[in-house]
């Protein structure tokens, strides 16, 4: 008869070392998926075109977070908590979500003016996708004229390969828009480090230049 020492730690370490083999073995089929699917295309443009793609992720994203009119942030000196008053307002909810599907979870973002001046460096504010959303949404908030939509265009691009790993440069031309539909815009470079972790291409550090 099986000692009840054998059913209290064997049994639950046996299943625990299953799990950490199933989960191995997902990841490792995703990296034999991700050789699989690039193997032969020697301009790696389905990489690319998926690279791409990350910026439509980005636009999209903060385009709904502009519509989040009802959600609020109150307290810019804690980036990193969620709201969960802000999740009830279905655009936020729906941006936040975006994003995170396409940002590695120490995502970083970097923001300089034309000059080289920075206005947010690496360190300033925590890694992760919901910092900067919550930063967008507090400026949205606290205009003298509050945006409630705008359009991210973005465009020029061009994307590098390395393996696992890239580079992604787009111009933007973002609008903001008031309740009253009046529009004020600029244009932007993004240039970021890209990683292709799970199956698909994130982004981890993006650097925006305004122009």
């Amino acid at each position: 008869m099986r000692s009840k020492a054998y059913s209290t730690f064997v049994i639950p370490l046996l299943a625990t070392i299953c799990v950490i083999a199933f989960i191995d073995t997902a990841a490792a089929d995703n990296d034999r998926h991700h050789d699989d699917k690039y193997r032969g295309n020697k301009y790696g443009v389905i990489a690319k075109a998926e690279i791409e793609e990350l910026m439509s992720c980005y636009a999209y994203s903060f385009d709904a977070i502009a519509r989040a009119v009802t959600a609020t942030y109150s307290d810019p000196g804690n980036l990193e908590y969620l709201d969960p008053m802000n999740l009830n307002d279905p655009n936020f909810a729906e941006g936040y979500e975006r994003f995170r599907s396409c940002t590695t979870k120490d995502f970083v973002i970097e923001i300089y003016e034309l000059d080289g001046t920075p206005v947010l460096r690496e360190g300033d504010i925590p890694a992760g996708p919901l910092p900067w959303v919550n930063i967008v949404n507090f400026f949205n908030r606290i205009a003298a004229n509050p945006v409630t939509n705008s359009q991210h265009l973005f465009g020029s691009f061009s994307a590098e390969v390395k393996g696992r790993k890239g580079t992604l440069t787009a111009y933007a031309a973002i609008t903001g828009y008031s309740a009253a539909g009046k529009g004020e815009g600029g244009t932007s470079t993004y240039t970021s480090e890209v990683v292709y972790k799970r199956g698909k291409w994130l982004l981890k550090k993006t650097t925006l230049v305004e122009n």
